[in-house]
Formats: C-alpha cells, structure tokens, sequence
C-alpha cells in the first residue's frame, strides 16, 4: 500500500504534474505510431487525400474514382498539411493529426476537471483518460473520431475557463472551436459541447449572463467559417463535382439521426459498447454509477454537472436511429471524469480505491505501450502489407522501371494501392459469391483482362486465387513475400495475403 500511495501522489497528488503525464502521452501515442498497417477506414482517409495530391483538388473528396463527400474536409486537409511538411504520405502522416489531437484532448480533460473541482480531478482523469484502451487505439488511428473528441472537450474546457466573464472574445474562440469540430465529422460536434454547456446553464440559471449581444455577434464570423469550406467546393468546381457538402451533412447527421439508411444498430448499443470503450476502467465506472443515488444529496454542482451531462449525452446517442460502436468515442472523456470524481469522493473506502487506481494505471500504461506500441510494431514488421509492395517493386524493378508498369488489381485488399502508390484510376476487379469456390473458369469470366494478356501489365490480387491463376497466368512470375521459418505458422493459411503474378518478359 505504501508503494502505491506513493504513486497516487506522483500521478495526480501534491508532486503530480502535467508534465509527466504529457511524458507519458508522447511515448504512449507516438512511439512507433506509423509502423502499423492500414486498419480498415484508414484506407479512406489515405485514398482521400493521395487523390487530392494526384489531382491537385483539395475541394473535391474522391474515394478511388467516386465523388465521396459524406465527410467534411478538414480532417483530410490536417493529414494533407502534414504529407506537405513532411514531403511524403504514409502511415505516419496520415495518423499524427489523430495523435496530436489526442494529446489535446488530455490537456482538455486535465484543464477541466481543474476548473470543475481542482488539480487532483484534473490530473487523475487525464490518467486514466491516457489509459483507456479505445482513447489509445483512436489517437494513433487515422479518422475524424479523436478529432471530434478533442474539439468537443476543447470547447467545454473553454466555456468554463471563460464563463465567469466572457465576451466576444471568448464567444469566438468557443464557437470557431464548435465549427471547426463539425468540419472533421460532422453536427455532432456541435451537438456535444451545446449539451454539456446547456446543463451547465441550466444549473447555474446562467442564460442572461450568456444570452448578449456579444454572443450573437461571435456566432457571425464562426458561422462564416464553417461554410467556407462548403462554398469554395461549390464554387470552383462545384458543377462537374456534383456533389453537395451541405447537402450530405443534413444527409450524414440529421436524415441519418431521425431516418436511418445504415448502421441501424439497436436500442441496447451503447449499454454494451460504453463499457466497452471505457476499458479498463469500466471496473471502477460501474460502481460510481451505481452508487450515484446515495451520493447525489452530498455531490457538489460540478459533480453533479458531469452526471447530468454524461445522461444527456447518453441519451441524445442513443435515441439515434443510426448506431455504430464508436459513435459513443465523445462520451468517454465525460465518462472518465466522472469516474474520477468518484474515486475522489470522500465516501468510505474512498483511499483505498484510489491507491489501487494508481497501481492499476501503471499497470494499464506498461501492457499498453508493450502491445500497442511494441508487439504490434514487431508483428507488422514481418507481416505488413508495406513488405509485399517493397518485394514488388524490387522484383518488378529488375525487368523495367517500377513507373512502367500498369498495376491491375484482382480482388486485391484496397489498402495495397496505397502501399504501391497506385492513381486512383487503376484499374481494380472485384468478384462474386464466395473467394473459396472460384474455379479458373469462373475467373476468366470474372476477369476478361487476364486473358488478353495486356502488355506490362502485373496483376495483384488474393493467395486464394493463386492456384487457378497459375493455370491461367502462363509465363508469368508468382511474387509473395516469404515469412522466417518460425512465424511462418501465423500466416501459411491466410487466404488473403497479397501476391502477385508478373511477366519474365514484359512484352508478354
């Protein structure tokens, strides 16, 4: 106990500092942050904005060759200022604005559990913000979700900085921080900081404090750059685009929240996925909510500041007709400091709760960086699908120069044409009914392009189709990468590893 008493003081007690735990941020959220491979939705974002690159249009989202607006554009514009600095776009670029953001979101949470109740609340629920699983595993994905998250937080932080004594000043920063969330995902970004500061109001029967001229005259210039974006798409270019920003926003948010057309999960969602994505401590949010009845007559207004808007907030997702398990990422930095304020309650028990909070931190911060940062890392380096197109192009570069070739893909993974680099216009098949059961006739059929044989042409696809390809496919090269003998076990029955079939000859 002695031990862990002395870590709770470290952590958030009388020598906490907030240095330690952006210490701890940095190794946790940057350590290795492009070594994994792209993870599903990633390959939007880094298909989005190579295309940008390729066409020299940062107006118009292209997923592949279609119009893909379904997203306002200034999440890809983040990773596209990074890819400009940096002069190149891989893994790394794409999640560093994600990361930095998490980083963000940290000193948020840290500046408003001060300003709620005092250093200690602020400190200790940036811990164990920084030790939530899903909080990790968002911070070092490319998306708009922890960019959502951040703003979102961001802008209740500085309400209650400035809520004492705001006027136009404050009102423009708190409303440019709202439009520029709703810009990375959409309205909900809105939406989150307006039911957090509405509680707030109503609790304190603040409204003519707010409701002046100065916040009128705020809201002018953050609405003008929220519609910015919009306007220029539609302006220059906006014709042969076709699509409209403002219309696929009330589409993606206000049509989807009352009509649903997708992702219509049910009722009982995020009473599972709430937990979920509050691991670990999940173990110590359960038992501050259930005890919220005995506690509320002694909770002060800050207290019960965070229990009501954390309800609300609930609510407000979960009487969406559309539903996805990571719609509920912006509940979970209330979620935490209301598990925090918990452990900081003086109810019985209380000491011993906190010092195995601390014990458990450290703990959570050690198995996290060693499989997210470091197990993860190793894996990737023997099995990524950057081996593969660096195999390619070496072997490729043998006969002929890498540019040369015209890549097709046969039902190969998306993400592979950001590995080899691939124009957006490349030419990709896809295939139906089930990969096992394709015959080579089948594929033929499926595939018109691998009998004509197109000159310098190599062709991508699935190690499942690699036996009736090699029928097909005659003098030309199977390429695939080769694992070391001792992890080969992992990968020898994984259908969907990349292989490809090139030419000896090119002229083939």
């Amino acid at each position: 106990m002695m031990k862990q008493s002395s870590m709770a003081e470290f952590l958030w007690g009388h020598r906490g500092r907030f240095s330690y735990l952006l210490i701890a941020a940095l190794l946790l959220l940057f350590t290795l942050l492009g070594a994994r491979e792209l993870w599903t939705q990633e390959h939007r974002w880094a298909d989005i904005v190579f295309g940008m690159f390729y066409r020299n249009d940062f107006l118009h989202p292209y997923l592949g060759k279609l119009r893909y607006y379904d997203k306002p554009l200034l999440s890809y514009w983040f990773i596209a200022a990074v890819a400009k600095l940096t002069g190149a776009l891989t893994t790394w670029e794409l999640r560093l604005p994600s990361a930095l953001a998490g980083l963000l979101a940290l000193w948020a949470v840290y500046r408003l559990g001060a300003k709620l109740r005092d250093r200690q609340l602020g400190l200790l629920a940036g811990w164990l913000l920084l030790t939530t699983f899903y909080f990790v595993f968002w911070a070092r994905t490319s998306s708009a979700d922890m960019l959502n998250l951040t703003g979102s937080v961001c802008a209740v932080a500085w309400y209650f900085e400035k809520r004492e004594n705001a006027g136009f000043f404050a009102y423009f920063i708190f409303f440019t921080i709202v439009a520029l969330t709703a810009l990375c995902k959409g309205l909900v970004g809105m939406i989150v900081p307006s039911i957090a500061v509405l509680v707030d109001m109503c609790m304190q029967k603040s409204w003519k404090q707010h409701l002046r001229p100065p916040l009128f005259i705020a809201l002018i210039p953050a609405m003008m750059i929220y519609l910015f974006p919009f306007w220029a798409s539609s302006y220059f270019g906006g014709e042969s685009y076709g699509q409209n920003g403002l219309y696929l926003v009330y589409r993606e948010n206000i049509l989807r929240y009352f009509q649903p057309f997708d992702h219509k999960g049910p009722i009982y969602t995020y009473f599972l996925y709430l937990p979920i994505y509050l691991l670990p401590w999940t173990l110590f949010f359960i038992p501050a909510l259930f005890t919220l009845k005995s506690r509320w007559k002694t909770m002060s207004n800050s207290s019960r500041w965070i229990a009501w808007t954390l309800l609300l907030l609930f609510l407000f997702f979960t009487l969406s007709g559309s539903r996805r398990s990571y719609y509920i990422l912006p509940i979970v930095p209330f979620a935490v400091l209301f598990t925090a304020d918990w452990l900081l309650s003086d109810a019985a028990n209380a000491v011993k709760r906190r010092l195995w909070s601390a014990g458990w931190i450290v703990t959570v911060f050690l198995l996290l960086f060693l499989t997210l940062d470091i197990l993860q890392t190793g894996y990737y380096l023997v099995f990524g699908p950057d081996r593969f197109a660096t195999a390619l192009k070496e072997e490729a570069g043998k006969i002929k120069p890498w540019d040369s070739w015209r890549i097709v893909s046969l039902d190969a993974e998306a993400k592979l044409s950001f590995y080899l680099q691939l124009p957006p216009d490349y030419t990709a098949y896809g295939i139906k009914g089930d990969r096992k059961k394709q015959a080579a006739e089948a594929l033929e059929k499926a595939w018109p392009i691998i009998k004509s044989k197109p000159e310098n042409t190599i062709f991508i696809t699935r190690k499942v189709y690699a036996p009736a390809l090699q029928s097909i496919l005659a003098g030309y090269r199977m390429v695939e990468v080769s694992y070391p003998f001792q992890a080969t076990f992992l990968k020898e029955d994984d259908i969907n590893a990349p292989v490809a079939f090139m030419p000896d000859n090119p002229l083939v």
